[in-house]
Formats: C-alpha cells, structure tokens, sequence
C-alpha cells in the first residue's frame, strides 16, 4: 500500500515562476551559471548558491553553507519570490517536450513505503553521498526537486487530473528549452482524498530518478524519529508519479577510442561470432532489443545477437548494456571498469543518433554505438528481482526542475 501526503508547497507567484524555476544546479557549466545568476535576480539558483549574488566567500564548512542556502530561501520569502501554500494539497503537473505530454501528481511519499519496500529500485546508491546529501536535508530543511516515481496508470487519478486540467493552470509557461510548464492546485477535500485512496491500492511503486536523493530522506526520517521530532522530513520527501505508459525511457549510447589493437575489418569480423552483423546505408536507433547500430570509419553497421546466446540467467543479463559489455566492450575492447576507464565515453538523452557521428567523425573517438532503449518492463523486472543496472543504463523524461515546488520539511 502506498502512503502519499497533500503538502504547503513553498513556491513562486504567477508572475514570477518562470524565472524563478531551473534546472538542477548539476546541470549548469560554471560560465552557464554565472551567466544566468548576473543575469537573473529570481532564479531559483541564487537560493542554491547565495554567496555570488551576495558577492561574498563560500563558507569553508559545508554545514555553514547549508545553512546560508536555508537563510536564502527564508530571503526568498521575505521578498516575496516566493510563499507558502495556506493548506495542504496536490499538485498536477504537466510538460510538453518535442511533442510528448507528460501528466503527473506532484504530493509527498511516505518514507515508510521506500523503507518497507513497496518502492522498488533499480540503481546503486553511493553511503558517502547518502550521507553529504542527508547532511544537506537536515540543515536546509527542504526539498526543491522531487523524487520521480513511476505506477500502473490509475484510472481516478487520472479522472481527478482531467477535471483538473480542463481549467485555467496555476502555472503556464516556457523554458529556454521549449518546453512548456503547466501546474494546478488539487484544492478540494473530496479530490484530494480520492487521489490519496487511489494510491493505497498499489503495492509497489518504482524510482525511476532520484535514488540518492530517496535514500537520503529516508536516512534523515530515521534520525528524526529517533529524536522524537514530528516534521515532514519524518514521515515524507517530495516527489512527482509519471504513470509508467506516459514515462519516457531513452538510451544510453556509448562511444569508445581506440580499437584495442584491432583494425575496423578485424573488429567487424570479431563481432561475427556472436552478432549477424550487416551493412546499412545510414544510421539509426535500434527499434527492437538486443540489436545494435556501430557506427565505424564513415560507416553503418547492423549487430543482431544471434539467437544462441539468447538465453539470459536474470532480468539485468538481458539488457542490451550487459549483452555490450558482456560480448563487445569486455572481450574485443578491453573495457573492464566502466565507470573509470578513460576511452569510453556515454551519450544520453538522443533519439537520434547525431551525436555518435559528430564524435566519431571528429575523431574524438573511434566507435559508437546506438542501443535501443530499457523497456518499462525490463526496468520492473531488474527492481522486482532486487537488482541493479549497471551505470547509464536509462535517460528518463521529463528531466525535473527545482524550486517549481518546494517542501518545508520543517512542517508538521
């Protein structure tokens, strides 16, 4: 059974949202960020970073820098770029992104549910970050990103969203990007309480972003029932629901230098072994599993697993991540440690294949290539099986932005 609260999100008015709302700060180059914190006096950034605006030192301490972000936010406030919701609620939030809608719930998850188990996982997450970003919760007491989180569709969910949304939004603007923002107010008791009902139905929910993020919340609520204290950060964190048939997951191409040793001819022949591999005139996305687009000195190639090594012993040896690194990238490549060899290289978020090309004719690497994407089910299956993908393995959408809505873990 899933647990979802109505919350006072602190947010921007109307008139401000737009400039007020980013991306998350890591996705920003540090020229980028200057550029938009000059440029900006509402950004949301100047809370994640007060001291440029400030034009003081950062705080050697990390503890001291949480607390300024903490002081900025509360500066937001008095300003009035943002307030406080007068009563708990939901929130509906819609994105239009190059031609995809996706229409989503907006509430905080019960940390018990990711405790117990009833939200599924599919990724590792790292104790040292855990920790820094558990840290960083309870000294600046709020969550600006929420958590994404994907279900079986719910059909009164999405009865209460379409009632919603046949109104005038809340909120209706775009980012630099083109992509459009939409949010509205599940103010109404009866709506709010159907809403939550529905989600008690579930019993299982699925991470789909933000697992170091879940994890830490979940590290916090346990130090705050320790210390007896009743707060939202002791019993949720923020998060938005996608119903898993409006998620959208892309690949994670890779790119590699080097050929270890081999000539392109003695590569494409080594890839005989295990793929029937052909020549096509251009490039492309692999439209089905286990079929892989090489892109090589100028040219197109077609790898299809053959059907002997078809065969997979759990739900993670049937990605087509683990079948490259299992017959490509480890035997002919050489590539043992993803994470930290140097000569490959990975390309998210395409549904083209643009990317590999430019990299590869500019000889920044030698060979690239296209996968087709983890299907919703493969990544159910890999979570229901307690496993894990290994790293860039899915590039989900929508892509989130912070201080659109904000929860005050401080509250009751």
């Amino acid at each position: 059974m899933a647990v979802i609260y109505p919350f006072r999100a602190i947010r921007a008015p109307r008139d401000k949202v737009g400039l007020v709302a980013s991306r998350s700060y890591i996705n920003y180059s540090k020229s980028d960020l200057t550029a938009r914190l000059e440029g900006n006096p509402y950004t949301f950034l100047h809370v994640l970073n007060p001291w440029h605006s400030e034009k003081t030192k950062k705080p050697r301490s990390r503890r001291d820098r949480f607390a300024h972000i903490r002081e900025k936010l509360e500066d937001f406030m008095r300003h009035d770029h943002l307030f406080k919701e007068d009563r708990a609620v939901f929130y509906i939030y819609r994105q239009d992104k190059n031609g995809n809608a996706y229409n989503g719930l907006i509430a905080g998850l019960s940390v018990d549910d990711y405790l117990n188990g009833t939200v599924k996982i599919h990724e590792h997450t790292l104790a040292r970050r855990e920790r820094i970003f558990g840290q960083y919760l309870d000294v600046t007491r709020f969550n600006a990103e929420p958590v994404l989180l994907t279900h079986t569709p719910l059909e009164k969910v999405n009865a209460v969203i379409a009632k919603y949304e046949a109104r005038f939004p809340d909120y209706d603007f775009r980012t630099t990007d083109t992509v459009r923002h939409r949010l509205w107010v599940i103010d109404r008791e009866k709506d709010i309480e159907t809403v939550a009902g529905a989600y008690r139905s579930l019993d299982a929910i699925y991470l789909a972003d933000g697992h170091h993020r879940s994890a830490s919340s979940a590290l916090l609520a346990i130090e705050e029932r320790k210390k007896h204290r009743e707060s939202a950060a002791s019993k949720m964190f923020m998060s938005l629901f996608i119903p898993e048939d409006q998620l959208r997951i892309l690949a994670f191409d890779r790119l590699v230098k080097g050929l270890n040793g081999k000539t392109p001819g003695d590569f494409i022949a080594a890839l005989s072994h295990n793929f029937n591999v052909s020549r096509v005139e251009k490039g492309f996305r692999p439209g089905r599993l286990h079929s892989f687009g090489i892109y090589l000195s100028g040219k197109w190639y077609r790898a299809d697993l053959k059907k002997e090594y078809r065969k997979f012993d759990s739900p993670v040896d049937e990605l087509d991540v683990s079948i490259l690194t299992r017959y490509v990238l480890e035997p002919l490549l050489d590539i043992r440690d993803q994470k930290h060899d140097r000569r490959i290289a990975f390309s998210g978020g395409h549904p083209d294949v643009a990317e590999i090309e430019k990299k590869v004719n500019k000889k920044e690497f030698d060979v690239g290539f296209s996968l087709h994407p983890v299907e919703i089910s493969q990544l159910k299956a890999v979570s229901d099986a307690g496993q894990v993908m290994p790293p860039k393995s899915t590039w989900i959408e929508p892509k989130l932005r912070s201080g659109l809505t904000i929860l005050d873990l401080n509250d009751k």
